[in-house]
């Protein structure tokens, strides 16, 4: 209780300095977050729209999902078919995204099949693509999505994977493998057609 009686006590200030010269001066009528440097902190970047560095050409029958992708992960949400059952898109990541054998056998599994070895992933054959070379995979079996409870029995898989130490980017198709067989050259033009989305010269 002796502390709070000293609550009570009054001390005089009998001692006073100058402010020295070379003291910055106060300023007593800027903000808080100024004076607290809340307003230096950097403002958080927004994101790239990176559908806008590429072009491209839609197949014939083909359109845009109306249902967003949940993930986030699809520049482009492709639908065909009589039901709209086969779908494509195009997803890019940063840097190799885990390589070419992570991604490749993660979509073996995804279609019910085994993981390849790393010699038959070196064995896969390429098809041109953004001016290069890209690894092209095609699967036979039970499809599986993300987030799928069951899978879709008598499906097909075909895909592109270009890699490169900025970023990957990937062609994915999947489909019944009657509808699949069907569109297989427009899956190749569309590939072809997936450019960089230069400036336009003034």
């Amino acid at each position: 209780m002796t502390s709070c009686d000293r609550l009570q006590e009054r001390e005089a200030i009998t001692e006073t300095r100058d402010i020295s010269s070379h003291a910055p001066k106060p300023h007593a009528d800027i903000p808080s977050s100024t004076r607290f440097y809340d307003d230096a902190k950097e403002q958080p970047q927004q994101r790239p729209n990176f559908r806008e560095l590429l072009t491209w050409t839609l197949p014939e029958g083909w359109k845009e999902s109306a249902t967003p992708d949940p993930m986030g992960m699809r520049l482009l949400d492709l639908r065909f078919g009589p039901n709209q059952e086969g779908e494509c898109y195009i997803s890019l990541m940063p840097g190799p995204a885990g390589g070419l054998e992570a991604n490749v056998n993660r979509w073996r599994t995804q279609m019910g099949q085994t993981p390849y070895t790393a010699d038959e992933i070196a064995k896969l054959p390429k098809k041109p693509f953004f001016n290069r070379d890209a690894t092209f995979v095609a699967f036979d079996g039970d499809f599986k999505g993300f987030g799928a409870e069951a899978a879709k029995t008598g499906y097909r898989m075909l895909g592109l994977i270009h890699s490169a130490d900025q970023a990957t980017i990937f062609v994915k198709l999947t489909g019944p493998k009657a509808l699949v067989d069907q569109n297989t050259a427009a899956f190749d033009a569309f590939c072809l057609s997936i450019k960089p989305n230069l400036p336009k010269q003034e």
